[in-house]
Formats: C-alpha cells, sequence, structure tokens
C-alpha cells in the first residue's frame, strides 16, 4: 500500500510554515518592548532636566540617585544619551515582535530571530551600564534597574518564541532576509535614518528637550512672584541668569538672539547663576563642575569691551571644552591681564552679587528670566514676542 507523500509547502526564503508555534510569548515580548519605551522616554526626559539644574524624584541618596547617573560622562553614547538608545532599541524590538505575530498568523516563523537579536543586545547593553554604575558611577538608577529587568525579560519572551531555538530562528531570518535583499537594503536605510534622525532631534542630550518649568508652579513660562526688588524691574528689560554649561542655555542664547531682532525696543541683561557649588551657595551638589569659571571668562571678558565675543564663545564651546585662555587668545585679549582677572577679588565679587541676586529673586534653574519683577523659568512670556515700537536695540551685560 503506497503512502501518499506529504508536500511541504515552502516561504521565500526557505522559511516552512509554522503553525504550532503559540504566539503568546510574542504578545509578551510586544507589550515588555512598549514597556522599555516609555521607561526610556521617561530617562531621556529625567537626563535633560538633570542638566538643566532640576533633581528627579529618585534622587535619594548619594548610592540611589539617578540624577548621579545622568550626569556623569557615561550617560552619554556617540553623541545621544544612552537613554534615547533604549528608545530607539525598545521601539525597534517593538516593531519586530509585532512583526513576528502578523507572520505568526500566516504560519511562518519569521522574525522571531531578529527579535531574540535584538533582546540579547539590551541584556548585553544593561550588563554593561550595571557594571558602569556600581564601578565607575558609584551610584545607582532606579528606572535604570528597571530598564535592565525588562531587557531581561523581553530576552526570556523572545526565547520562548523560538520553539527550534534561537538559533535556528536567527539563521531562518537571516535566509529571509537574503532572500529579499532589495527589503532588507530598505529596512537597514529605514534603522540608519532613525538614528540619524534622533542624533539630528537631540543633538548632545538636550537641545529639543523641554523646557524646565517654573520651580513649584504651573507649565514652562508660568510667573513665579518674586521678593520685594527683582535685579532689574521693568516690562522692557529681561535679565537672564544663565550657566555656559547648561544646554537649555545654549538654545535660549540663540532664541535671544531671535528676540534682540524682533523686539529692538528690550534690552536683555546678563547675569550668571552657575549651576556649580564652588561658588553657589543655593547648590549641594555642583551639577556643572566648570560653570563657575566660565562665568568668570565671561566677566573678565566684559570689562575688556567683548562679552558680546566671548558669550558666544563659550556657548559654542560646550563641544569642545576648550581652556577659557585659548578662547581669550582667539578673541585678541592680554593673556597675562585675562589670567590675573579670573583670580582677582573683585571678579569674584561681581560673581557673587550675580548669584546672590538670582537667589532673592527666586531663580532655581537655568535658563531663568526676570521681566517686570516676575521670574521665568525655562522660557519668556509669549507676549514679549510681539511686534514692538520702533527703536534701537539693546543688549548689554550687568552692569557693575
Amino acid at each position: 500500500m503506497k503512502r501518499a507523500r506529504q508536500k511541504t509547502s515552502r516561504r521565500p526564503g526557505g522559511v516552512p510554515p509554522d503553525r504550532r508555534s503559540p504566539a503568546r510569548p510574542l504578545v509578551a515580548a510586544l507589550g515588555l518592548a512598549l514597556l522599555g519605551v516609555a521607561l526610556a522616554a521617561l530617562l531621556a526626559r529625567l537626563h535633560a532636566r538633570a542638566h538643566a539644574g532640576y533633581s528627579s524624584f529618585c534622587a535619594i541618596n548619594d548610592v540611589v540617585n539617578c540624577d548621579r547617573v545622568a550626569l556623569s560622562r557615561f550617560s552619554v553614547f556617540l553623541g545621544l544619551p544612552v537613554a534615547a538608545w533604549g528608545v530607539l532599541g525598545y521601539g525597534l524590538a517593538a516593531g519586530l515582535a509585532a512583526r513576528a505575530l502578523v507572520h505568526a498568523r500566516r504560519g511562518r516563523p519569521l522574525a522571531r530571530g531578529l527579535l531574540f537579536g535584538v533582546a540579547a543586545t539590551a541584556v548585553a547593553a544593561s550588563i554593561a551600564l550595571a557594571i558602569v554604575s556600581e564601578a565607575a558611577i558609584g551610584a545607582w538608577c532606579l528606572l535604570c534597574v528597571a530598564s535592565w529587568l525588562t531587557a531581561v525579560a523581553l530576552l526570556a519572551a523572545a526565547w520562548r518564541a523560538c520553539p527550534a531555538g534561537p538559533a535556528a530562528a536567527i539563521a531562518a531570518d537571516l535566509a529571509a532576509l537574503r532572500a529579499r535583499p532589495a527589503r532588507s537594503a530598505a529596512l537597514a536605510v529605514v534603522l540608519l535614518a532613525a538614528v540619524a534622525g534622533a542624533r539630528a532631534a537631540y543633538p548632545r542630550y538636550a537641545s529639543v528637550a523641554p523646557a524646565p518649568p517654573a520651580a513649584r508652579a504651573g507649565a514652562p513660562g508660568t510667573p513665579t512672584p518674586s521678593p520685594a526688588a527683582a535685579p532689574a524691574p521693568g516690562d522692557r528689560v529681561i535679565v537672564e541668569f544663565s550657566d555656559y554649561e547648561c544646554p537649555f542655555c545654549a538654545r535660549a542664547h540663540e532664541q535671544l538672539a531671535l528676540l534682540r531682532a524682533a523686539r529692538p525696543d528690550l534690552e536683555i541683561v546678563r547675569r550668571h547663576f552657575p549651576l556649580d557649588a564652588a561658588c553657589n551657595p543655593a547648590l549641594k551638589r555642583s551639577i556643572h563642575p566648570s560653570a563657575c569659571s566660565l562665568a568668570r571668562a565671561a566677566i573678565c571678558a566684559e570689562a575688556r569691551g567683548r562679552f558680546e565675543q566671548m558669550d558666544d564663545a563659550l556657548f559654542k564651546n560646550q563641544q569642545d571644552k576648550a581652556p577659557v585662555a585659548t578662547l581669550a587668545a582667539r578673541l585678541g585679549l592680554d593673556l597675562p591681564a585675562f589670567e590675573a582677572c579670573l583670580v582677582s577679588p573683585a571678579t569674584e565679587a561681581r560673581l557673587s552679587r550675580d548669584v546672590a541676586d538670582a537667589m532673592r529673586a527666586g531663580v532655581r534653574a537655568t535658563p531663568s528670566y526676570v521681566v517686570g519683577g516676575k521670574v521665568y523659568a525655562g522660557e519668556l512670556p509669549r507676549e514679549l514676542w510681539s511686534a514692538p515700537p520702533a527703536a534701537q536695540p539693546r543688549a548689554r551685560a550687568a552692569e557693575r
């Protein structure tokens, strides 16, 4: 008696149908990947706020402190916060899990191997970051730990979604990619474009992060009542308290240039509020360790009539971090006199006066603006951008 031969249908790439594999692990993987995206996005926001001078809810002590981790040099990789890479990685995992579910309904075990590979990479990165947190930073971030545990759970779900084993699933996915080179190339382009877009939209960790809200107030730009006398009252005078290591301040510096062109009747006054405990008694820890030195450099350049040039140079120097003496030389300043000014008691007194005025006004973060006796943290009130009467532009640093 002859037995009928069973025909095994083949899909492109030599992948046989697979209707026996449960979809439950893939559903779990999708949910975990979306949780990872949410945690990574929250960490990216925390990272930006930490660099703006705000403390997070998980800055509990010196050991359990998300802010210490966010402010460390290990929190940025290839120009992006590690958290931003997490958003991209978990987003890719979510896409692969969703794709694997679609293939599972069609009886094809595709995308599971790639999902396993992404999850394994996330776990490897989590282990590396845990080692760095313990050995190099000496602090732990609770949200980071939650993200690492999510990566481990995602790897377990991805493993369970591969009935024949991860190696077989990866081989099947690679075969499918080779069978469709055009689609594979398009996928690679999309991934590279996502990374490039993230770097363009989030350069050096903070330029498009939301402006910090007013301390203990409402949305950004909500005024906070200041004490009896603001440093420079008047609705046509804007007093900006800034920090040369603050990424938000660098962005605000560019916006103020646009405001000067749009409102030539306004007077913009620069004051210094370094988020550096070396000269700022309002801080318990230094957020920007060199900010006091940079403020002194601006004060000394101002004394020689080159404040605007040094102001621009210091903000542009946030990435290069060239010594202030190098910047002074580029501006043609007398270096011996400049260096003597940096350690002058008069320079220190001027800086201390700026910080004291900011504290009296209720400034708690940078950039902050005092307009008409009110403090605006993070951004200026929108009405300042309205069309002004004809006038000559005025902009200066604070008077001595």
